[in-house]
């Protein structure tokens, strides 16, 4: 039981009583005995100075009303609104003092891991999400596809394994398949053909040895680190390209952009920065493979039914059980924040529908690009503004194409849950070394410019396909589109972005079924 429920159920009978010699009793009866997280049925008419202060009275006189006097009298406002006689403003501070009710903002995995724990400690939580469903990122269609999140990256000390069935993972990689490919069979496809296996662990090793030179520049962004020790180490010319071997080398760097969402031009070289001391196997040596930077402890899976089980597992072991409160009752979707309105003893959270909530304490678990269009009342300070500033978000694209069980056509890759291609028309050179027009575009233009002609199946110099026939048995292959490569994409058609998508499979497989979704 809520510690001060038992003050606000003896309270709310006293005034109830008290409430009942006046014409409005009837009315603020009922309302009181409804009210909770939703404003929307605020009664303006309720206003009775005698009626406040017989409430102030009954709170300073009565000894089992102590402990809550001592709170209240810390609210200025308590006795303002008695000496108006707001019996509307006094009633929200006794609920809300009285339960501490608790809103969040947002029904991802962190808002919804968030109100399962507060939920089982049988306090009043309520989850406003914006979209028509719960899950956030998490996104999992029929097919058991996921269109969104789908890896538990990093299985050791995972805060995620409590709520996690083994059982229903698919193994991939024992450490990060993108940041260190040499662990997991992955396919590479070159300019020339499939990369053999002893060449992609040459090719990895001396990734892992300029990664970490890149991780010991400080001050600069990963493109600009790796230029530098390349004009370093070679004699610049600009009628010399690099050779093959090089141009593949590059693929690693759009693996980081596969695992960050975010472009090399951005990106920090401390992201592969790594302690060289804990890694020397002798005075003269490194041990590569055990600098593995950007990664997390332990094995990487993905889910067999999909991401949905985690937010099923999250919401099953959230029902209080002294109430058998389901946290699914507690969640309101189609609920866009637009206004949240602050102070020392309450919150109000208006929404776009014109509903109003309140609560003691809010926690907000939206990505930045939302955050950022809520109005604070009062305004967020400068240290949480400049610090909302820095705040990026990441390009993910992934373009799932569904074939018929006979269509397979990547057989080859059978053994492997992924496999790298390149683009014929734009190798990594050209996108990521020359100072070229999109990649020297930030973001936010590439996003401005999305209807020009001349930005289309050059933007790919590399593609990442998720094998789900490898992994799920299912016909399916998934393109990863990250960073600027994935911005490029945006508002485009789906039919020119599949073209584009075929176009370089077929660099490979001359003959390639149309997919049947």
């Amino acid at each position: 039981m809520i510690i001060n429920e038992r003050i606000y159920n003896s309270l709310q009978q006293e005034i109830k009583q008290m409430a009942e010699k006046y014409t409005f009793g009837q009315q603020f009866n009922s309302w009181i005995d409804n009210f909770g997280f939703e404003l929307h049925n605020k009664l303006p008419s309720l206003i009775s100075i005698e009626l406040t202060n017989e409430i102030q009275l009954l709170i300073d006189n009565n000894e089992k009303y102590n402990k809550f006097k001592l709170i209240l009298n810390k609210i200025p406002k308590f006795s303002y609104f008695c000496d108006i006689g707001d019996l509307y403003s006094l009633w929200q501070i006794i609920y809300i003092k009285c339960f501490e009710p608790v809103i969040i903002i947002g029904a991802g995995v962190s808002g919804l891991t968030i109100a399962s724990n507060i939920n089982k400690q049988d306090k009043p939580v309520l989850v406003l999400e914006a979209r028509d469903r719960i899950g956030g990122r998490v996104f999992t269609n029929d097919n058991n596809m996921d269109m969104g999140a789908a890896w538990l990256h990093g299985s050791e000390n995972n805060p995620l394994n409590e709520l996690i069935d083994f059982n229903t993972l698919i193994p991939v990689s024992k450490c990060n398949p993108w940041m260190h490919s040499e662990n997991t069979p992955i396919e590479y496809m070159s300019s020339e053909g499939n990369i053999s296996e002893d060449k992609r662990q040459k090719m990895a090793t001396k990734w892992n040895e300029l990664a970490t030179k890149i991780g010991n520049i400080p001050n600069k962004t990963i493109i600009e680190a790796y230029k530098q020790i390349i004009n370093d180490t070679r004699e610049v010319n600009e009628s010399k390209s690099h050779d093959n071997d090089d141009t593949d080398l590059l693929s690693f760097l759009y693996m980081i952009e596969v695992w960050c969402g975010g472009s090399i031009k951005n990106i920090s070289t401390s992201f592969l920065n790594i302690n060289v001391n804990d890694i020397i196997d002798s005075i003269d040596k490194i041990d590569y493979t055990s600098a593995l930077f950007g990664d997390y402890g332990g094995s990487h899976y993905i889910f067999k039914n999909g991401a949905k089980s985690l937010i099923d597992a999250i919401i099953n072991t959230s029902t209080n059980i002294s109430t058998n409160r389901n946290l699914y009752d507690n969640i309101k979707c189609n609920q866009i924040v637009t206004n949240i309105i602050y102070n020392d003893y309450y919150v109000e959270v208006h929404t776009s529908n014109g509903q109003i909530y309140c609560c003691d304490k809010l926690c907000i678990t939206i990505p930045p690009g939302p955050l950022r269009n809520i109005q604070f009342n009062p305004p967020l300070d400068n240290a949480h503004i400049n610090a909302l500033s820095k705040l990026k978000m990441g390009s993910y694209k992934k373009i799932q194409m569904e074939f018929y069980p006979n269509d397979i056509f990547w057989n080859e890759t059978k053994n492997s849950p992924m496999f790298l291609t390149h683009n014929s028309k734009n190798n990594g050179n050209n996108y990521y070394l020359n100072e070229s027009k999109v990649n020297s575009e930030s973001e936010s233009e590439i996003k401005s410019k999305i209807d020009i002609k001349d930005q289309d199946q050059d933007q790919c110099p590399y593609i990442l396909w998720n094998n789900y026939k490898f992994s799920k048995n299912k016909p399916f292959l998934e393109a990863i589109c990250p960073a600027n490569i994935g911005w490029s994409l945006t508002g485009k058609p789906d039919e020119e972005i599949i073209d584009m998508m075929m176009t370089q499979l077929r660099n490979y497989y001359p003959i390639v079924p149309e997919p049947k979704a």
